[in-house]
């Protein structure tokens, strides 16, 4: 007996756009996401939210980000649009969850 399950894995490749012409795709791999949870819990300062943006998003990204000189607010939106992507739920549930967290 074979149980097929390719259809359960939902292979689509998840992306967020931040500004027009700057749409990345989000590397959702399980040991990405450990490396990413690591790097927040070692360093929360700016250059750490761009290692993480780095990690997930790529090298272009986060040069093309660094360079639209962003403020904290908004490098964290980013960041909790790129973990909603990522746990495949809307913006605003990640923005619950992540207030609950904090509290």
């Amino acid at each position: 007996m074979n149980l097929n399950i390719t259809d359960k894995l939902g292979i689509e490749k998840q992306e967020i756009t931040i500004a027009e012409g700057k749409t990345y795709t989000i590397d959702c791999a399980a040991k990405t996401m450990l490396k990413a949870q690591e790097l927040f819990e070692k360093d929360s300062s700016l250059n750490g939210m761009f290692d993480v943006i780095e990690l997930l998003l790529g090298k272009k990204a986060r040069k093309e980000i660094d360079g639209m000189n962003l403020t904290v607010k908004q490098l964290k939106i980013i960041i909790l649009a790129i973990m909603a992507q990522i746990n495949e739920i809307s913006y605003e549930e990640m923005e619950k969850r992540f207030q609950k967290s904090i509290k």
